[in-house]
């Protein structure tokens, strides 16, 4: 297994911001969990200027596995990680060090965690994004992480409606 910590140490002057929200779905906890490793339901769903890449130093690789690079970047942003762990019902990006949104000096994002978890009639899907966060954006963050992640559930039951 790929031991990693925390690749985006955090700076003295942050405070840490912990955002998880929940969302449901219909679709069975396998569908949930295929369409969530699939690298095309993150890379062929970006609007223009932004994209994500997935980038494999052993070609051998699968595309979602332990140790895959990933980066989501455009105007005002880079969030670049590696997949930590995954296993059946958990998934996890760690950040690392140069990643941010608006400024290294504001935001930098750290560990970007998905779970799913089978109800009677579909399935739970519950992420967390955490970041490091200047105390002078703490409370915009925390507002537009709200606004942001909001419409993953929408996009979400879209998405695997669309999928074969």
């Amino acid at each position: 297994m790929l031991e990693l910590s925390t690749h985006q140490p955090k700076p003295v002057h942050f405070k840490n911001h912990s955002f998880r929200k929940e969302f449901h779905t219909k679709k069975s906890e396998v569908e949930v969990w295929n369409w969530l490793n699939d690298p095309k339901t993150f890379t062929d769903n970006q609007v223009w200027p932004y994209k994500v890449e997935f980038v494999k130093e052993d070609h051998h690789k699968t595309d979602f596995e332990e140790g895959v690079f990933n980066t989501h970047h455009g105007p005002l942003m880079s969030f670049s990680g590696i997949l930590g762990e995954i296993k059946e019902g958990y998934r996890d990006l760690k950040y690392l060090y140069g990643s941010y949104f608006l400024s290294m000096r504001w935001i930098r994002p750290q560990r970007l965690q998905f779970w799913t978890d089978s109800m009677d009639q579909g399935t739970k899907v519950t992420l967390q994004l955490d970041t490091y966060v200047t105390p002078g954006f703490y409370g915009i963050w925390n507002w537009s992480q709200g606004l942001f992640w909001g419409r993953f559930g929408r996009w979400m039951n879209r998405s695997l409606r669309k999928r074969k």
